[in-house]
């Protein structure tokens, strides 16, 4: 399975409740059509919510 970076999931640029929400929904979407693990997923969300 190729390997997903928080990087590309998850914009440097992110600013705003809104934004995160949608780089979220996007997350989810990636994890349910099996582009990213679980383990993805969480790290990558501890990520956005951490900011």
């Amino acid at each position: 399975m190729p390997q997903v970076t928080v990087a590309a999931a998850a914009p440097a640029a992110a600013s705003g409740g809104d934004d995160v929400l949608a780089q979220l929904e996007r997350l989810g979407a990636l994890r349910a059509a099996g582009v990213l693990t679980d383990d993805e997923f969480a790290t990558a969300k501890a990520t956005l919510l951490g900011r």
